[in-house]
């Protein structure tokens, strides 16, 4: 999954236009909830698990990329 993709699949949980690469998913509007709803569609489309401590950590689309990428 590439870097756009994680930005494209953010905007599209948050129903918003884009994220930038270092725009962070909770200032654009995202919840704990949220965050599930994102972690669950990664797995289905990588088969990669991130837990939900990371995302928190890194929530922005080139920090959640960066997870990806290093789990899979």
């Amino acid at each position: 999954m590439t870097q756009s993709e994680v930005a494209g699949l953010m905007a599209e949980i948050l129903e918003t236009d884009d994220l930038a690469a270092d725009e962070s998913f909770f200032e654009v509007g995202g919840t704990s909830f949220l965050v599930l709803t994102l972690i669950a569609r990664i797995q289905e489309r990588t088969g990669v698990t991130l837990r939900m401590i990371d995302v928190i950590r890194r929530p922005t689309p080139a920090g959640v990329h960066a997870l990806v990428d290093g789990l899979s």
